[in-house]
């Protein structure tokens, strides 16, 4: 089992200036703005929020092309009118991150975060005491009482551990 904690908010940082080093931004964007709404998200949570935003900010695009085109055929404008304006590069604006804001969710909620902190605990502990009694960590009594574990908590009173 390898637990990887959800990133702190210089990682959150971190993770939205990676996802999106190759994209035009907005100037009413701030990265650390965006890592101080999206605590507890993981990092695949947050590149869905800026792959979405990029995604809000290109349909913009399009359809501003669109409004173009209709402009063209509704005779507002000259087809060499409409070419010579300036093609809009569709960057990432702060409400295209409010759009996608309002649409995520939490992948790891703080019930399952606490179960891992516990576990990680437990488990150094172990590591701990059996390193100071000489005994080596056994990681099959250690899974065993986990499963019993997570049996208990889905309900199953039992503590009946499956065979594996």
């Amino acid at each position: 089992l390898i637990y990887i904690p959800l990133p702190d908010w210089d990682s959150r940082v971190s993770i939205f200036k990676a996802n999106l080093r190759k994209s035009p931004i907005a100037d009413d964007i701030s990265f650390e703005q965006l890592a101080d709404v999206t605590d507890g998200f993981s990092g695949a949570d947050i590149t869905e929020i800026c792959q979405r935003a990029a995604k809000n900010a290109i349909r913009e695009s399009i359809t501003a092309e669109i409004e173009r085109q209709k402009r063209v055929e509704d005779g507002e404008l000259t087809q060499g009118e409409a070419d010579a304006l300036p093609d809009q590069i569709p960057a990432i604006t702060r409400a295209h991150f409010e759009e996608s804001m309002s649409k995520a969710r939490r992948s790891v909620g703080p019930e399952i975060v606490q179960q891992y902190d516990e576990f990680t605990a437990k488990t150094k502990q172990q590591w701990q005491t059996s390193s100071e009694d000489g005994s080596a960590y056994d990681i099959d009594q250690a899974a065993a009482e986990q499963r019993r574990e997570d049996a208990m908590m889905e309900g199953d009173d039992d503590g009946a551990v499956p065979a594996s």
